[in-house]
């Protein structure tokens, strides 16, 4: 009998052991803690598997600081259901995202609202890849708040100025937000100050709000004729310029052109409150292209977060403007640029000023004296003296006698001479320029042709960037550094000044962006034409990863 018993109790034994071994592999190694989990999840490169799902963590790093800091904590997936209010909130939060220009689905948005709907579900088991939707939560919840603080990667061939993330600040937000579920405050403390930013996120909203509210919006075309009034009225009030609850039979036809002038004025158009060809293309631009360019502002203006500084320079080159930023004041320096033309771009960088020149020789560039300059001076030799031009050698002496130089030798591939413009008002850089740290060459600089500055096709230079007010910005930069008799001398445009250069006590961001959609100096919308095709040219929109912080 004894030995029955234990026989059977054996097969007992054995039987649990299988069970709980299958239970085991199915969902967790034995040896491996819920935290020994997550972190073995964090250091893999694949993404994160649950039954027929597949998700990509994004901010690997960030969240294991997150883990370091807080330690293991069940935040979203308990059996108890005490934390369905954090998953609530969370869901809550990240439908919020489009009213600040960003993308649910770059945040396990499906994946989050099929588990949520899943868990009402009776027998839900909420241990099965418990640490697998613990970290797919997390992640989406710190990639969220970092975007809405910092923005995401921007698209820049070179980046030479240096960040300073604070992820201390994004762990403390996420703290008191759990403690406080007040996402609204904590958003409001996360989102930039500056004033461009809250007028576009406004202007976003007011454009998706009509989109919502009219049917077809998008792809209904505005005429000319009584039939195409309504359309032409909804339109107008996605932009803002007719209050959106405003009745559209209670519109005169001053009120229309009114608007019409308005919307013109957005476009940078002629305002002659016309519905003119111009006005209805215009019109009839797709209103949700219109929403992707204010979205990619408001991700640049929260990209600026992550500077060091609160002043920085901001060149929008479709704008051809400069902007002097501060972050805490509502109404900016703002001047008139020159900026590359198609053939040669003025390209998307960062960098820092590096120093300022006062009666800058100009050195010209090596393509544009062989290219430009050199078929001129075969044809006349006095090209050279006309344009205050100098011949250098390789030791950098000027060749007095120009004359006695076999020009018909030189070519594009063959010129071992240096051409340099003198000094003066007349000099292509003016009296002004301030270098910058970048591999392009590429600077802010005065101009000797200011009268260009009253085209509004100012997409003529180089590449570099000439300014409206060169004076202004070197008060700026160099505050108290610029004497009166050094100013005198400037305003004067004396000639044969040897140049000077000038040291900045503080470090100055320059950011040369390309943004379609921006705030101009009065507070207003603007749209810009995609000047260089920046736009036509970029790929379908992919998520990136959080930066390491």
């Amino acid at each position: 009998m004894g030995k029955k018993i234990s026989s059977k109790v054996v097969v007992v034994i054995l039987v649990l052991a299988v069970v709980v071994t299958i239970d085991i592999i199915v969902k967790k190694p034995f040896f491996a803690s819920t935290k020994d989990h997550i972190f073995e999840l964090l250091n893999s490169k694949e993404k994160v598997k649950v039954k027929g799902d597949s998700e990509r963590i994004y901010s690997r790093a960030f969240l294991s600081k997150f883990y370091d800091y807080f330690g293991y904590k069940q935040l979203w997936t308990d059996s108890a259901k005490v934390n369905d209010k954090y998953r609530d909130m969370l869901i809550s939060m990240l439908q919020h995202a489009d009213s600040l220009g960003l993308d649910r689905k770059d945040y396990h948005q499906d994946y989050i609202t099929k588990f949520d709907s899943l868990s009402h579900l009776p027998n839900f088991d909420y241990a099965e890849y418990e640490s697998e939707n613990e970290l797919i939560f997390t992640d989406a919840a710190l990639s969220f708040l970092y975007h809405v603080a910092y923005g995401k990667d921007i698209n820049i061939g070179f980046n030479g100025v240096k960040y300073n993330i604070d992820s201390t600040r994004i762990l403390n937000t996420f703290k008191d937000l759990l403690v406080s579920g007040d996402w609204h405050k904590t958003l409001d403390s996360l989102e930039p100050r500056t004033m461009q930013y809250v007028v576009l996120k406004t202007e976003l909203n007011t454009m998706n709000a009509c989109l919502h509210n009219v049917p077809g919006l998008d792809t209904t075309r505005a005429t000319a004729d009584d039939a195409g009034r309504l359309i032409v009225i909804d339109k107008l009030k996605a932009y803002g310029v007719i209050d959106e609850l405003t009745d559209n039979d209670s519109i005169n036809s001053a009120q229309l052109k009114g608007a019409i002038k308005a919307f013109q004025k957005i476009m940078s158009a002629d305002t002659s409150g016309k519905l003119d060809d111009r006005t209805l293309a215009a019109l009839n631009f797709p209103l949700n292209k219109r929403v992707k360019q204010i979205k990619e502002s408001l991700n640049d203006w929260r990209w600026t977060g992550r500077l060091k500084e609160r002043e920085f320079i901001l060149v929008n080159i479709p704008a051809a403007r400069l902007q002097i930023v501060k972050s805490d004041t509502t109404k900016d320096i703002s001047m008139k640029v020159i900026v590359g033309k198609l053939t040669t771009q003025t390209p998307s960088f960062t960098s820092y000023i590096t120093g300022v020149t006062t009666y800058p020789y100009w050195v010209v560039p090596f393509s544009i004296a062989t290219k430009e300059m050199l078929p001129k001076i075969r044809k006349r030799i006095s090209y050279l003296d006309d344009n205050n031009l100098q011949v250098l050698d390789s030791k950098g002496k000027v060749v007095d006698n120009v004359d006695a130089l076999n020009w018909n030798r030189f070519s594009p591939t063959y010129f071992p001479y240096t051409i340099r413009q003198s000094t003066g008002c007349d000099n292509s850089l003016g009296v002004l320029k301030f270098d910058l740290n970048s591999p392009y060459s590429i600077y802010l600089h005065d101009t000797n042709a200011k009268g260009l500055f009253g085209q509004k096709n100012r997409f003529l230079s180089h590449g570099c960037v000439r300014l409206e007010k060169p004076m202004i910005l070197a008060e700026f930069v160099l505050r108290e550094g610029l004497d009166t008799s050094t100013v005198t001398k400037l305003n004067q445009c004396m000639t044969d000044q040897k140049p000077m250069d000038f040291k900045l006590k503080k470090k100055f961001p320059v950011l040369i962006l390309y943004m379609t959609a921006d705030i101009d100096e009065n507070g207003s919308l603007k749209f810009y034409n995609d000047i260089y095709g920046v736009e036509e040219k970029k790929p379908a929109s992919t998520e990136k990863p959080v930066a390491a912080i």
